[in-house]
């Protein structure tokens, strides 16, 4: 039974790095089952066991995907770490995961704003990650280090800068320096650009 369990698992893995593999070369619209299939080298009925239909397997990924940054942030959040430390944990662990995971940036930020189901599907879905940054800026508000700012604003602001920062960089096939990256963006969050 664990062999069956571990063939399934390892079959979905297959067809989850394929899949992130023929979206970001080729974009939702144009990558095909077929095309996954072929990449992940089993049987397009073998995805179809899996997901039912092209949508369901892009929304996988994107679920999977910023489970993976929520997570990885939030191991890291400790309470012994003060506001503008946890803010900079959170944009050099964003910047970090679109780096080590470039192809799945490519697809979460330039995918993601297609059909009008996907945006609202990906709406929920980002919503446990910005709800973590959110929380981090309403401590630093009641702790009287943050200005009194909407955490909500705050919240979509740095996911977005840090995010479309990154998303530049990548599609403009560039050098993507993670400490410059930060650097920039930390100013840019905590300081302003102002002299």
């Amino acid at each position: 039974m664990m062999k069956v369990m571990f063939l399934r698992k390892s079959k979905t893995n297959l067809i989850f790095q394929a899949a992130i593999d023929v979206f970001s070369e080729k974009g939702f619209d144009k990558a095909t089952m077929d095309d996954i299939a072929a990449r992940a080298n089993v049987a397009k009925g073998t995805i179809y066991y899996h997901f039912k239909s092209k949508e369901e397997l892009f929304l996988f990924l994107v679920e999977e995907g910023v489970e993976m940054l929520r997570e990885g942030v939030e191991s890291k959040l400790t309470e012994d770490l003060t506001p503008r430390e946890k803010i900079e944990l959170i944009l050099r662990e964003q910047i970090s995961f679109f780096g080590q995971y470039r192809d799945f940036c490519v697809i979460l930020l330039r995918e993601s704003w297609g059909a009008e189901d996907r945006q609202l599907e990906f709406r929920k879905m980002i919503r446990s990650y910005m709800a973590l940054i959110e929380k981090v800026v309403q401590e630093g508000k009641d702790a009287g280090v943050f200005h009194d700012v909407s955490a909500e604003n705050a919240g979509s602001a740095l996911f977005g800068m840090a995010a479309i920062a990154a998303l530049h960089i990548l599609l403009g096939k560039g050098d993507y320096d993670e400490d410059k990256l930060f650097s920039d963006l930390k100013q840019i969050a905590l300081s302003g650009l102002l002299k």
